[in-house]
């Protein structure tokens, strides 16, 4: 039996995604060493800003299309898949269009309130754009189990993005501004790429649908909310943390969540192989199998929290030696930022269930309900114990988000969670 689960499509696969998001994730997390000892706190912190930023607009930029046209190729058998691409598409060109008439008038007032230069403002809707494209091509090989493809494409925009940024920063001593050109210069590259790729394809030789503008719309608005919810836990303290307290603040406390984010690479892996291997086994509706992927559902938990305590453990070491001096309190806030990674791991795991059922509505009212409540519990934790606060915020509200998706799953899809033959 472990002979067959080791040779099976979901552990070759995950296997190669592992490898892949380690590597992709390896080179920010080890130009880390690098930055901090090249970049002040408060460059490091209009950096964040500027990742920040990103994250608010991504889900705009495209109206998120692109999760519905990799929900749909699921059915390509039923519809012109093409033409679906085609229209997405057509709503990231016209929505950009429109977004920028509206924003260049408030570029002062969102740079006031962010704390980012207004100038270079035009580099996070390039980013945004890019980043459509370059994230629907990797969504379709994965769809189609192109691992190979996924994980040479993906690694060479961020190597690229990795040497630009050792250029521009080190030999052009160009501060926080040069990590930014290099990430922009990166994904404009590797969109364009996309786009070429999607056209050879024969995704972008149709026409635009009015049936499939509405299909795609009906799956993707309702989940723009719930994305916001992942931008409002994950990002919006940095504003907080700005406004608040400091740039300088927001920059150690961006690096405490990078440390961080090696959990939540271990969770992107093994979520990549898992994702098309769940809806496959899941409609087989067989018993065993069933109990089969209820068990790794909670083995996966299990391992997130176990990740967490041995990365809290390392920290004190971790950041003396391979940070810059001034980054070395940013130790304090990992403790906080590592149980709240783990926490997602509920979330990332049983939230294939809802949208098996197509109940994205359940996921944008926990969306909202969390959103409420994460905005003035960070604003009271941060001005009652300072920049920890909000790494306490964060983990509060990312447990509440992950026990509602959790208790949703359970309610919508008959499955053994008891771990029990008979359910």
């Amino acid at each position: 039996m472990l002979k067959k689960f080791a040779n099976s499509t979901l552990v070759k696969h995950s296997g190669i995604y592992t490898v892949s998001t380690l590597i992709n994730a390896a080179i920010p997390f080890l130009l880390l060493p690098v930055l901090t000892r090249y970049l002040s706190t408060t460059d490091y912190g209009i950096i964040a800003t500027f990742q920040t930023l990103i994250s608010f607009f991504i889900p705009i930029i495209g109206l998120n299309t692109q999760t519905a046209i990799i929900r749909r190729q699921y059915d390509s058998e039923k519809i012109d898949f093409a033409k679906y691409v085609t229209t997405c598409v057509g709503i990231l060109v016209a929505n950009t269009l429109l977004l920028i008439l509206l924003l260049v008038p408030l570029y002062p007032f969102i740079s006031d309130i962010a704390e980012f230069p207004s100038m270079w403002f035009w580099t996070i809707i390039a980013v945004t754009f890019f980043q459509y494209l370059f994230t629907l091509i990797l969504g379709i090989w994965q769809a189609n189990g192109k691992v190979y493809k996924y994980a040479l494409f993906q690694n060479s925009q961020t190597i690229l993005n990795l040497f630009a940024s050792l250029l521009l920063v080190i030999s052009f001593q160009m501060n926080w501004q040069g990590r930014v050109i290099a990430q922009t210069a990166s994904m404009l590259i590797f969109g364009i790429l996309s786009l070429i790729i999607l056209y050879q394809m024969g995704f972008l030789r149709t026409q635009f649908s009015k049936k499939y503008f509405n299909d795609a719309l009906k799956f993707a608005l309702p989940l723009i909310p719930y994305s916001f919810t992942g931008w409002v836990l994950y990002t919006m303290d940095r504003i907080f943390i700005n406004n608040m307290i400091g740039l300088a603040e927001t920059g150690l406390y961006a690096v405490a969540f990078q440390v961080s984010m090696l959990i939540g690479l271990l969770q992107a892996s093994f979520n990549n192989a898992w994702v098309p291997w769940f809806y496959n086994q899941i409609r087989r509706n067989d018993i065993g199998l069933n109990l089969k992927i209820v068990r790794f559902t909670y083995a996966f938990i299990i391992v997130n929290f176990l990740f967490a305590f041995s990365l809290i453990l390392l920290a004190p070491g971790l950041f003396n030696f391979f940070l810059g001096k001034d980054f070395y309190q940013a130790s304090n806030y990992l403790w906080w930022l590592a149980l709240a990674q783990a926490a997602s791991a509920i979330h990332v795991i049983t939230v294939s269930y809802i949208n098996l059922h197509n109940k994205n509505i359940y996921l944008t009212y926990a969306s909202i309900f969390i959103a409420l409540v994460h905005i003035p519990l960070t604003y009271y934790l941060l001005k009652l114990n300072g920049t920890i606060g909000a790494a306490q915020s964060l983990f509060i509200s990312n447990m509440a988000a992950s026990l509602i998706t959790f208790f949703v799953a359970v309610h919508l899809h008959k499955m053994p969670w008891l771990l029990k033959h008979k359910y």
